[in-house]
């Protein structure tokens, strides 16, 4: 496959694939300036190179407004991220209500459309389309994967093409005009002034190409985890992670309950014990996570009456390195912080509705304050500096290497408050470029600390914040069908060093996909689950204790076997999705298998779910012509090789599910015999 992206003075952007126009002019940008739509640069220049870097530069006709618009190759794959700096030459204010760094006509007629809807619990369900008609894409509740998620993928004959706004707020992708392809920040009640001489940074966009959907995919998750998301030595260990939020909650949790996990993690090969909320607040055996949030200078003496400095200590003691939730941009309904800080708080000052494209999931509103929106402002100087010293502080505190930051927020349009350094119209666009400054100093100040980004579940997952953090949390459900919905969804855009999911966890409150008679699972269907939660940063919620003595000694080989073979795949590879998506109650694909490889190493997963019937076999791609390969089961210790066409023609048997759920989990290896 070969690709070549290009900008032209006549033409505008033009992407070929294999030789044929998938994109091209008009111009490579759209901008709506004083209320007026903006398309045209004066006499542009257009300087650099194609297989590393191209810019444009030039003047917004009929303004005082230069821009300077960039498309930087990642990791030299077919992935291009666009970003655009818009600088006001001129003696007024200028007032920018719409910059979308990528504009382009869809070439070679209709194109297929996949997008993803996104809610608690109802993550990556599948929206198809196609581009003879306008399609709009878009959030509104002010978090990146509440509404759609922010991925969108095109498919025609010969051609894939995916875009991806990195963006953790509201984020749009429009297909109009007859295959006009737009896309950047949201228009949507947005609008930021540029005083004469400043500028503003346009959130990027990034597309990749190739000749089918997955293909572009696997080009966009590859560059992703080469050449844009974090690394350092203590993500790049892949420790695998206890929680004990599902299973125990606020309700359940005391010091006795973390000590006697960590001491059992420990045992299992685990490398963290994280505290979930419920740590904070006041001193009440009924105090509610989410209406304290804010107060971490708190700790709830009733469960954890010796503080948190012992409680790290005591999990470290067992043999595991300590972790911290916190949701250190929240502020509850009956936080301290809202009386104390007022300054703080992002505010809708006009009482506005939330948009009714979505359904609000803010944890702990006040029905009767209608502008209180429940987060900190980091777009302010003293919210930015409130948020940094509230990690900092439970890291101090703790001695945590591990931070779960939680956003259980839709701050929909966003801050509209003018004392905060923004404007009434551009508190959400600066909330979040004050977050990930806060993020990026934190990283460096921590290198020791894995960063994890949560909200409600997955409902910021973004290339944006995915820049920013070690790992991305996909949902909070869990259960094995769900699961392999949204990791199939999401590993469209993340690589799987990027993502973290618990296997199925014993969950305490009432959801019912979720309920699972954990000691009546027989050994298959427990291994079943685990390894669903394999292709990526492992990590459970259980019930250590309570689990059978053969669930802990089968649980204790999951850990060693993905430690030991699996963890080298995540470090660097990629996820392929050998069939179609699974869906939930009982839809889509029943027999749900995956590939994770790093150069010429593989590991297949398949899943009897709910449904299947019969034998069905996977076949293995990409793998080396006239190559022989080494076919063994971690578990078993079988072994057995085959060349790569019998592995391509005859495929990998997958035996007729028994019982709930059934697991196919085999490792290729090259072989010399």
């Amino acid at each position: 496959m070969t690709t070549q992206l290009r900008v032209t003075a006549d033409d505008g952007l033009l992407l070929d694939i294999d030789g044929h126009p998938a994109l091209a002019g008009p111009a490579p940008v759209r901008l709506e300036i004083d209320r007026a739509r903006r398309d045209q640069l004066q006499d542009p220049e257009i300087t650099g190179s194609a297989d590393d870097q191209l810019l444009v530069s030039g003047r917004v006709r009929d303004t005082g407004i230069a821009v300077s618009w960039t498309a930087r190759r990642l990791a030299g794959r077919s992935v291009w991220e666009l970003s655009m700096t818009l600088t006001n030459t001129g003696a007024d204010p200028v007032a920018v209500a719409r910059m979308d760094p990528l504009q382009a006509r869809l070439m070679g007629g209709s194109w297929r459309t996949l997008a993803f809807r996104s809610a608690w619990g109802d993550e990556y369900r599948p929206e198809h389309g196609e581009t003879d008609v306008d399609l709009w894409f878009e959030t509104r509740a002010g978090r990146s994967a509440h509404g759609h998620s922010p991925w969108v993928g095109l498919e025609r004959d010969g051609a894939g093409l995916v875009v991806a706004p990195a963006w953790s707020g509201n984020w749009h992708v429009d297909v109009t005009e007859g295959g006009t392809l737009t896309a950047g920040i949201s228009n949507w009640l947005f609008e930021t002034e540029i005083g004469p001489g400043d500028s503003i940074i346009a959130p990027s966009v990034v597309i990749a190409a190739g000749t089918d959907l997955e293909t572009a995919a696997v080009e966009l998750t590859a560059a992703v985890g080469s050449d844009w998301v974090p690394r350092s030595p203590a993500s790049d260990r892949l420790d695998v992670e206890w929680n004990h939020w599902w299973p125990y909650e606020d309700a359940e949790v005391d010091e006795n309950v973390i000590a006697a996990n960590a001491d059992l993690a420990a045992e299992l090969g685990f490398g963290y014990a994280t505290v979930d909320a419920g740590w904070f607040g006041p001193s009440d055996a009924g105090s509610f996570w989410s209406r304290c949030r804010g107060d971490w200078d708190l700790v709830n003496e009733i469960r954890f009456p010796a503080g948190l400095a012992a409680l790290g200590s005591r999990i470290r003691r067992a043999g595991v390195r300590a972790g911290i939730w916190i949701e250190a941009e929240a502020v509850g309904r009956d936080a301290r912080l809202r009386r104390e800080r007022p300054e703080i708080l992002a505010l809708a000052v006009d009482g506005r509705r939330p948009d009714r494209s979505y359904g609000v999931g803010t944890e702990s509103l006040d029905p009767d304050d209608p502008t209180f929106l429940g987060y900190v402002c980091c777009g302010s100087e003293q919210g930015r500096r409130f948020v940094r010293e509230s990690l900092e502080s439970v890291v101090q505190r703790t001695g945590a290497e591990w931070v779960k930051l939680d956003f259980n927020v839709d701050p929909d349009a966003g801050c509209t408050r003018t004392d905060h350094g923004h404007g009434a119209a551009d508190g959400l666009y600066r909330h979040y470029l004050g977050l990930y400054q806060v993020l990026d100093d934190f990283r460096v100040a921590h290198p020791e600390v894995v960063l994890e980004a949560c909200s409600s579940g997955g409902l910021r997952t973004d290339l944006g914040l995915a820049r920013h953090v070690h790992c991305t949390f996909l949902s909070d459900p869990d259960y094995t069908e769900h699961h392999l919905q949204v990791l199939w969804g999401a590993s469209l855009m993340l690589p799987p060093a990027s993502i973290l999911h618990w296997s199925w966890s014993q969950w305490r409150g009432d959801y019912p996909p979720a309920k699972l008679d954990f000691a009546g699972l027989s050994p298959e269907e427990f291994d079943a689950t685990l390894r669903a939660a394999m292709l990526h940063r492992f990590g459970v919620s259980l019930r250590l204790p309570d689990l059978r003595p053969d669930q802990r000694e089968s649980l204790r080989r999951h850990v060693t076997v993905f430690t030991h073979h699996v963890a080298p795949l995540v470090r660097d590879g990629v996820l392929h999705r050998l069939t179609g998506q699974p869906l939930r109650r009982g839809r889509g694909e029943r027999t749900p298998a995956f590939q994770l490889s790093a150069d010429d190493h593989h590991l297949l997963a398949a899943f009897g779910l709910p449904g299947s019937t019969g034998q069905t076999f996977v076949r293995p791609r990409g793998l080396a012509a006239d190559r022989r390969y080494q076919l063994f089961d971690p578990f078993t210790g079988t072994r057995s090789t085959h060349s790569s066409a019998e592995l391509a023609d005859n495929g990998i048997p997958v035996p007729a599910r028994t019982g709930l759920l059934s697991s196919v989990f085999v490792l290729l290896e090259p072989s010399d015999t």
